[in-house]
């Protein structure tokens, strides 16, 4: 079939109404979570409020592609469409969407694809030509290593059995199937199986008898905490202790064989990071900081989508080396839990993604009620 890749302007007027063509990547994820999910909980629908995300360019510079149905309507050249105030686009033209992010402060050899083809066009080519100008352009910005998630769970194998036609990631917890279609499409590309994500959900609210159980054995190990709880934004007291926490969770949690490397935080940057995670969200973060020194140890952070008055998505969770051993993870994870429930009491699921092999906090969320939804793969390129 004909079809040709555009790119979505993000710089174009601010103060306008998203442009019609986010109608057809709404739709799209719609389409593609109803399938894999059976729920819409993970689709951003907010458009205003991802247009405001993307348009940060601090940090990350963010590229977003689409592939419309037809010709192109000229000979040389991308066709570009303004991200808002135009209806030139119908939703229907939409087969497919493609995001690009370049990390800009740290980890400038990475960069991110996503991708995702309506159902009713896949194996025609689009993917392919998408995915090739995603790489063209992150050569061109001189990245060697391209990431990218797909869900792999209906190609789940049984870890102990045969290891004909299948893959098993870099920790050795999850075997899948390469006959399965989109691992095929991401091994066709040149990209490595490496590293599983578990991806759980939380019922809300948590049992008044778990919480509790959870609660008095951490505050029993957490001698010399307390609990510091904020919404939204942290003040300018907390600023300096929340950088070494941000930075960590670079590099800290499991990678698997992701090329992720240390990062650089300071105040400005933590001010920026909340910034952006409160646009259209309610923002839960909970502390434990170590009375003698006033240090920061640890923190969780949960977000409630504004549109999604149900739904919460678990952001970083981390607790500091040197602060481990007294339940900290457990206690603020808890204490977060228990605090969103009374104060967003719309609440009713939380979403979490874990390195499969992370055992400490998949063990601390097993615990809080947190169950196997589905497995997504980390995939990695390295340009040679």
């Amino acid at each position: 079939m004909d079809f040709h890749i555009a790119e979505i302007d993000l710089s174009s007027d601010p103060d306008a109404a998203p442009s019609s063509v986010w109608d057809g990547t709404v739709a799209l994820e719609t389409e593609d979570h109803l399938a894999t999910f059976g729920y819409t909980d993970l689709v951003e629908s907010d458009t205003a409020a991802r247009l405001a995300r993307l348009r940060q360019a601090t940090d990350h510079q963010h590229l977003v592609f689409v592939a419309l149905s037809g010709a192109a309507p000229r000979a040389e050249g991308l066709r570009t469409i303004p991200a808002t105030g135009d209806t030139s686009v119908a939703g229907d033209d939409v087969l497919a969407v493609m995001w690009i992010e370049f990390p800009l402060l740290a980890n400038e050899h990475l960069g991110y694809i996503d991708l995702m083809v309506r159902i009713a066009n896949r194996h025609q080519g689009i993917g392919t030509a998408l995915i090739e100008h995603g790489e063209r352009l992150l050569r061109a910005q001189g990245r060697t290593t391209v990431l990218g998630w797909n869900m792999v769970t209906a190609a789940l194998a049984d870890l102990d059995g045969p290891s004909e036609g299948t893959l098993v990631d870099p920790s050795a917890t999850i075997r899948i199937r390469t006959d399965d279609p989109d691992v095929r499409f991401a091994l066709a590309q040149g990209y490595a199986f490496s590293q599983a994500e578990r991806h759980s959900v939380q019922p809300l609210p948590v049992p008044d008898a778990v919480l509790t159980e959870a609660l008095a054995e951490a505050e029993a190990k957490a001698a010399g905490y307390e609990l510091v709880q904020f919404v939204g934004a942290p003040s300018e007291e907390l600023l300096e202790g929340l950088i070494p926490l941000f930075a960590d969770m670079a590099t800290d949690p499991p990678l698997g064989d992701v090329d992720w490397r240390p990062e650089v935080w300071d105040a400005e940057r933590v001010r920026r990071a909340y910034s952006m995670m409160t646009v259209a969200r309610d923002v839960y973060t909970t502390c434990a900081r170590h009375i003698a020194t006033g240090e920061l140890a640890a923190y969780t952070q949960l977000k409630g989508p504004h549109d999604k008055p149900e739904v919460v998505y678990q952001e970083n969770t981390l607790v500091l080396r040197n602060h481990r051993g007294h339940a900290l993870g457990l206690w603020v994870k808890a204490a977060n839990c228990a605090w969103i429930s009374r104060e967003r009491p719309s609440s009713r699921r939380v979403h979490t993604w874990n390195a499969d092999e992370n055992d400490y906090m998949l063990d601390i969320n097993t615990r809080l009620g947190y169950r196997r939804e589905s497995i997504a793969a980390a995939w990695q390129k390295v340009f040679a």
